[in-house]
């Protein structure tokens, strides 16, 4: 390798050599730099990510501390409609609201859209502890804004 190297001419001998240096310099940065820049930032996304759910864990906990197995404070004589519209009115909810359809006199479907998520799940802790209205299901979507959900509820008054 060595002799073919010496028997090129001083213009091939330095295309070879730039040639060879870049090629170099491109192998380092794409198999050896790159791979740490990439990684390090997505490790740095993730544990950002655990720490929002560390701290939503420990909300959640702290409710459920405080929080007995009771009945509702106070029965209401509303329709479950009025009662999740005027409740979701009150919390700045309503807006989010894209559709409620009743399904039977306990039971109530409702979708929305680019709802807050500590302020959905504040409303629904108030409807089950306030007004003895339970999460039957539900389907969250998160959307491209921390924070903010799009999906769907089966609530039911127990």
């Amino acid at each position: 390798m060595r002799a073919w190297f010496e028997n090129l001419s001083l213009r091939e001998r330095l295309i070879v050599s730039v040639g060879g240096a870049f090629a170099a310099i491109l192998v380092a940065w794409a198999y050896l730099w790159n791979p740490l820049v990439t990684g390090s930032s997505e490790l740095a996304g993730t544990v950002a990510d655990k720490r929002l759910l560390l701290i939503d864990l420990q909300r959640a906990a702290a409710l459920g501390e405080g929080a007995s197995v009771t009945r509702p404070a106070r029965e209401s004589s509303e329709s479950l409609v009025v009662l999740v519209a005027n409740t979701a009115d009150s919390v700045g909810l309503s807006d989010s609201f894209s559709q409620t359809r009743p399904d039977g006199a306990d039971s109530i479907n409702v979708s929305f859209r680019d709802a807050p998520f500590d302020i959905l799940v504040a409303w629904l802790v108030l409807l089950d502890t306030t007004y003895g209205v339970a999460v039957e299901s539900a389907t969250f979507n998160g959307t491209n804004e921390s924070g903010i959900v799009s999906g769907q509820l089966f609530l039911t008054r127990y």
